[in-house]
């Protein structure tokens, strides 16, 4: 199998994969309201050279020329009644054309944080130039890529932005592509590619595989409805509106003091922050249902799409495109039957260890002693086929409305991004990063990263379901709860 290639004749184009589709689906919720749920933003805060007076013609670009080597950025979807799913077309690139349709510099924002309210959907990628805080922001469909797929499109851009600037813009320095650009295969292509238990000719899915996908989307259920965050009182019926966000961080001293005492107690920080996060939860009034927490947390496929792939398939690229899976998080009885009692932070984060840790290439075995073992990536598109067919059933009666807050932890930065690119004395900065998406539904998302040994906890709500004052007192209760539990003074 081979990327489609990019020429005048014919460009790149393909259907949607299942996962493309499946966000696809989630993000057309907000057509009425001009926003998409879970757009994804990336700011870099950057600092140049001193000769560099205007820095907007260098990142034009530098953004041009990540688009010439990565064309889905510039992708759009189009539907036919006919066809069987959606397609992702993207056109050939006309330059002047997607600097104007895409690149926007924004003097009238203080920050990112300023302009995250304030956008709308677009049919593709876009970036956004703050000179007041000197951040470069992207922002795409979910559809199109997922945060581990940004952060490696960032530093794509960076090291663009530090070649022209190193040879000057008129320069093809950064521009070309290296190979014919493409449009990557879908997550279940690769999957199905290197896959043990293939789908039979009729359709029919391997026995094993849909045990296992049964299986592994009855930990969630186990767990539903869920415990949840309050939102507004008299939001019950209201329509979403902009999105909000809110960040946190630790000083690398004492983040590193959480580190180590995560590391005493055997768990990974993600695990301590997802706990501290289902405690300050657990301490709000539930519904009489709600004794459990469930959820799904995003886990990066690259690494295991690598692990069992052909050099053909290995050498594929996986920038762009939602290369992830959502894991069922299930942390049985939080809260006691009565409510008064919270499960503790070590249990809690014990528990999420064990989702965070399982390893993806023998995922699940079914009952017996077969010695079978099947992958995450084996029982990707069957169980992809249930998630969606589960998001797209109504809430059932008698339960409460869906307000779980999750967390999509992407780790340390510095495995994706460089603390400067370029030569010495005419590097381009990155002096700081920040990640948020687009929420129109009624629960909190977290994001948690580390930049220069220190812990963020960011969260991203949307204004109709939850006023900005009562998600930064959970943040700040989240925080307070970590240091405590990780033995550290507030």
């Amino acid at each position: 199998m081979s990327p489609s290639v990019i020429s005048e004749q014919s460009p790149p184009s393909r259907n949607l994969g299942r996962l493309e589709g499946f966000f696809k689906m989630l993000a057309d919720t907000g057509k009425p309201l001009r926003r998409e749920h879970w757009t994804i933003h990336l700011a870099l805060r950057l600092k140049f050279p001193r000769r560099v007076e205007d820095p907007i013609p260098f990142l034009q670009q530098a953004w041009l020329a990540v688009r010439r080597r990565h064309p889905a950025l510039g992708a759009t979807i189009e539907e036919s009644s006919g066809a069987k799913s959606p397609r992702m077309t993207a056109s050939t690139i006309d330059d002047i054309a997607w600097i104007n349709e895409t690149f926007t510099v924004c003097h009238e924002y203080e920050n990112v944080k300023d302009l995250f309210s304030s956008l709308y959907s677009t049919p593709t990628a876009t970036c956004h130039w703050l000179p007041r805080s000197s951040e470069f922001v992207i922002c795409s469909s979910h559809w199109r890529i997922d945060g581990v797929g940004m952060l490696m499109l960032a530093d794509d851009f960076l090291a663009a932005l530090a070649s022209i600037l190193k040879d000057g813009r008129d320069s093809s320095s950064g521009a070309s592509a290296t190979s014919p650009p493409s449009l990557s295969p879908t997550l279940e292509q690769l999957a199905a590619a290197q896959s043990r238990f293939p789908i039979s000719a009729d359709g029919e899915e391997h026995p094993v595989v849909a045990a296992a996908a049964d299986a592994l989307l009855g930990e969630f259920l186990r767990g539903v409805p869920s415990i949840g965050l309050p939102t507004r009182p008299d939001s019950a019926e209201s329509v979403p509106g902009a999105s909000g966000c809110a960040v946190r961080q630790l000083d690398a001293a004492t983040t590193t003091k959480v580190a180590m005492a995560c590391r005493e107690m055997g768990i990974k920080v993600t695990s301590a922050v997802h706990a501290a996060i289902v405690r300050v939860a657990a301490r709000f009034p539930q519904h009489p249902l709600s004794k459990a927490y469930a959820t799904f947390t995003s886990i990066d496929l690259r690494r295991a799409l690598d692990a069992t792939a052909t050099p053909e398939m290995k050498a594929v690229p996986k920038v762009v495109g939602p290369y992830f899976s959502g894991l069922p998080v299930c942390v049985d009885s939080v809260v006691s039957e009565d409510g008064s009692v919270i499960k503790s932070f070590k249990a809690i984060a014990r528990d999420l260890a064990g989702v965070y840790g399982r390893d993806l290439i023998q995922f699940w075995a079914p009952d017996g002693d077969s010695g079978q073992k099947v992958g995450l990536l084996d029982v990707c598109e069957a169980y992809l086929r249930r998630s969606t067919a589960l998001f797209a059933a109504p809430v059932p009666e008698g339960f409460p409305p869906t307000q779980t807050p999750d967390l999509s932890s992407v780790g340390k930065l510095e495995t994706y991004l460089q603390h400067d690119y370029g030569s010495s004395g005419e590097n381009v900065e990155l002096t700081d990063v920040w990640i948020g998406t687009e929420i129109l539904n009624r629960s909190v998302q977290f994001h948690s990263w580390s930049w220069k040994g220190e812990l963020r906890i960011g969260a991203c709500f949307n204004l109709s379901f939850y006023e900005k004052e009562s998600v930064n007192d959970i943040l700040d209760k989240v925080m307070k709860e970590l240091l405590k539990e990780c033995g550290i003074e507030n």
